[in-house]
């Protein structure tokens, strides 16, 4: 048993809720079936957040074209960007967006309606990327598509009514959040993003991450990462569909892009917000993450929400524990954009 195995006792208030769920969809490993059933919660959450999302007249929506540059046999073509900002002030802080699906599943559209609530709630101008998805577009494909969107943000800051000197942050869900932290790494290295060019991503906001592949070669962390075992199959991501997704993805598993955590090095890189379930098979990845970043000297603020499943808030949008996972997400937010920071420090708080 896992250090960690404590934190999948189920929560209280979802306990009973959970036991109450139909029977499990029956296995599969075809990507296209998976994709179908989470469209299913998805739109649960976009109904939430639609019958909550602000007035048009306190925000301005606009779409705009990015063409993506391709690297490592990737795909060219262009993706679609939705741009978020409150109606009216600025310049506002930027926030880039991807949206979870493990990859496969997922579009813009999943947390539209969410995003405009932190664009109002938090005067933030957000960017929501939307990437290619496997298994038509596999790796390096749907990664370029966030390095380009990362990259366009940056250039158009003045065109979203934006300043990146406000704050610059990267961010998303589950899938989305393995996007966040493979373009902060990848931009700590490259020029275009160098602090004196004042183009660098100043945080990064990752709620529930997969930070690595499930193929890939971890036996450093064996003792850390048990909860692909030990929570295999649980309510909304069992370790089976984790795998499945991984396959249609075709990526070296030992890639950073894919397992972040394998990054040679996490120094330098930006302040992070950590949010983990505790009823999750990737529990101990984004634990662990927040671990290794603090250990590199990156300030660091950890949630952990025990007893809660994947993307359970997805579902169950009413509980107090899902109100409290959005209400700690939008304080992350101000404190990754707090500019007096004191570096190498960091807390944990197990809610």
């Amino acid at each position: 048993m896992s250090l960690n195995e404590h934190l999948a006792r189920p929560d209280p208030e979802l306990g009973p809720l959970l036991a109450q769920l139909g029977p499990p969809a029956p296995d599969t490993d075809d990507v296209l079936v998976l994709r179908e059933q989470f469209e299913v919660a998805g739109l649960l959450h976009q109904a939430e957040w639609e019958d909550r999302a602000p007035a048009a007249s306190t925000h301005s929506v606009h779409e705009h074209d990015v063409r993506v540059e391709v690297e490592d046999g990737g795909e060219g073509g262009v993706v679609v960007v939705r741009c978020y900002a409150p109606a009216s002030g600025g310049p506002f802080p930027l926030l880039v967006w991807y949206h979870g699906g493990g990859l496969v599943a997922g579009s813009i559209d999943l947390d539209d309606s969410y995003l405009r609530s932190l664009c109002v709630d938090l005067q933030l101008a957000i960017v929501n990327v939307g990437y290619r998805l496997a298994p038509e577009h596999v790796f390096p494909t749907g990664f370029n598509d966030a390095y380009s969107g990362l990259k366009w943000t940056a250039t158009h800051a003045p065109l979203l009514n934006a300043s990146l000197s406000h704050g610059f942050i990267v961010g998303g869900t589950s899938a989305g959040a393995t996007l966040a932290a493979s373009v902060a790494l990848r931009a700590r290295d490259d020029a275009f993003f160098a602090p004196g060019c004042g183009r660098a991503i100043t945080g990064q906001l990752l709620q529930t991450p997969q930070v690595v592949h499930p193929e890939a070669e971890v036996e450093r962390y064996a003792s850390e990462l048990r909860s692909m075992q030990e929570q295999a199959d649980e309510p909304f991501l069992t370790a089976r569909k984790i795998r499945a997704f991984a396959r249609a993805l075709c990526a070296p598993p030992n890639n950073p892009r894919v397992s972040p955590l394998l990054a040679p090095s996490h120094a330098r890189l930006p302040r992070a917000v950590v949010q983990v379930f505790g009823l999750d098979p990737l529990r101990d990845e984004g634990l662990l993450y927040a671990r290794v970043l603090r250990d590199a000297g990156v300030e660091v603020r950890t949630n952990v929400y025990p007893g809660c499943p994947h993307t359970f808030n997805m579902v169950f949008p009413e509980t107090l524990v899902a109100q409290k996972v959005d209400r700690e997400l939008r304080e992350g937010v101000r404190w990754l954009l707090e500019t007096q920071t004191s570096a190498g420090t960091s807390s944990c708080v197990l809610n």
